[in-house]
C-alpha cells in the first residue's frame, strides 16, 4: 500500500478550532485511511515528541469527543457526506484505530496550548515531504491539489499554504494534478525554473547531477518562467503533449511535441520509459526507483545508448532487460549491483 502524506496545517487548524468543512473531511481521511498512518505517526513522533515526556491531563470522554467530531463533520454545510454502512467488525476496527489517534491529537491540543506562541510558529513554519530511494508518496494539499512524489524526491511548502499562497518547491520528480477553482496560480519552483499552472496535469523532473530540468504537460497548459536574482521572466508556454527541457548551465531551453501523452508521469503506474538514453542515466533511475546501488567496472559502459520500456518489472527483471539491451553483464549481491 502506497503511503500518503498528511498536511500539518490541517491538524493545526483543527487544534485551534478554526477549520473549514473541507479541512474537517480531510482530517477524517487521516483518521480512517491506513495509508496516512505512517505519516501521522511520524508527525506525532518528530514534531510533537514532547507529548510523551510531559504529564498528560485527563481528557474528556473519548467516545463523546469522537462522536462530536463526526457530528461536526456531518452537520456543517449542506454538502456533508453520507456515512456508508460497513460490517460491524470492520467499523469497530476503523473506529478503534481512529480513536487512538484522537487521543494523541487531544494530547497535541494540550501541548499546543501550553507552548509559547513563538515556538508554535517555528514548529509549523514549513512542511517538508521527502521520499527515500524505492519509495513514492501521494500528497493532497489544502486546496485539493494532488502531488505524486517520485523516489528520492523532496517537496517543500509553507505551512500557511492555501488561498493566495500556492507556491511549492520540488527537488527530484513529481506529477501534479491541480484544481482549477482557486483564482491564484499554482507555482512549482525547480532549480532556476518556476512552472505556473493554468489548470492542468503536468510532470516535472530535476534531480541533482542531471543536466536538464524537464516539464511535460499531460493536460491543460502551463507557463514556464526563468528565475534569476529573485525575478521571473516568461520562458515558454506549454500545452498538452508538449515538453520543455531547460539547461541550467547554458540557460537555454527547447520545447518538443511528445508522440504519446500517456507516457507523461507513467512512473506513477510503475512504467519506466527510456529513449536513446545513456546506460548511466538508466541505471541512475533504477537506483532511485528500486533503492539499490549500481557501479561500473568499465567507465565507458556508462555511455552506451539504449531504448527500452519497463512495465511493472521486478528489480531482477528490470536488470535483465536493461543489461541485455545494452549488451553487458552484471553481478548482484543483495542491493549492490556491478556492471561488467
Amino acid at each position: 500500500m502506497e503511503s500518503k502524506e498528511i498536511d500539518k496545517e490541517i491538524i493545526l487548524a483543527w487544534l485551534q478550532g478554526n477549520y473549514s468543512i473541507a479541512q474537517l473531511r480531510i482530517l477524517q481521511e487521516y483518521l480512517h485511511d491506513p495509508a496516512y498512518r505512517k505519516s501521522l505517526e511520524k508527525f506525532l513522533r518528530e514534531e510533537w515528541g514532547e507529548v510523551k515526556e510531559l504529564p498528560m491531563p485527563p481528557l474528556p470522554d473519548l467516545e463523546v469527543q469522537y462522536e462530536k467530531f463526526r457530528g461536526q463533520l456531518q452537520g456543517r454545510g449542506e454538502e456533508a457526506e453520507v456515512v456508508q454502512r460497513r460490517p460491524v467488525r470492520r467499523l469497530m476496527r476503523s473506529v478503534a484505530a481512529a480513536a487512538v489517534v484522537f487521543v494523541l491529537l487531544g494530547g497535541l491540543w494540550w501541548l499546543y496550548r501550553s507552548m509559547p506562541a513563538g515556538k508554535r510558529l517555528v514548529a509549523i513554519s514549513q512542511v517538508v515531504v521527502s521520499t527515500a530511494p524505492g519509495e513514492k508518496k501521494t500528497i493532497q494539499l489544502l486546496d485539493s491539489t494532488v502531488v505524486y512524489l517520485g523516489a528520492a524526491s523532496t517537496l517543500k511548502y509553507d505551512a500557511g499554504y492555501n488561498g493566495d499562497n500556492r507556491r511549492v518547491i520540488l527537488e527530484g520528480e513529481g506529477y501534479f494534478v491541480v484544481k482549477h477553482e482557486n483564482p491564484y496560480p499554482f507555482t512549482v519552483v525547480t532549480g532556476d525554473l518556476a512552472t505556473v499552472d493554468i489548470g492542468t496535469e503536468f510532470n516535472i523532473r530535476h534531480y541533482a547531477g542531471e543536466g536538464a530540468i524537464e516539464v511535460a504537460v499531460a493536460s491543460g497548459r502551463v507557463e514556464v518562467h526563468a528565475v534569476q536574482d529573485g525575478k521571473e521572466s516568461r520562458l515558454a508556454a506549454l500545452k498538452q503533449g508538449q515538453q520543455l527541457e531547460y539547461d541550467p548551465v547554458t540557460k537555454k531551453s527547447v520545447s518538443v511535441d511528445l508522440p504519446d501523452t500517456s507516457v507523461i508521469g507513467s512512473w506513477r503506474k510503475g512504467v519506466l520509459i527510456f529513449r536513446k538514453r545513456p546506460l548511466k542515466e538508466v541505471t541512475d533511475e533504477l537506483e532511485r526507483y528500486y533503492g539499490v546501488s549500481i557501479r561500473y567496472e568499465h567507465a565507458e559502459q556508462a555511455n552506451i545508448l539504449l531504448t527500452t520500456l519497463l512495465d511493472n518489472r521486478s528489480l531482477e527483471e528490470a536488470l535483465d532487460i536493461v543489461m541485455a539491451t545494452a549488451g553487458v553483464k552484471y553481478a548482484r549481491e543483495g542491493n549492490r549491483i556491478v556492471v561488467r
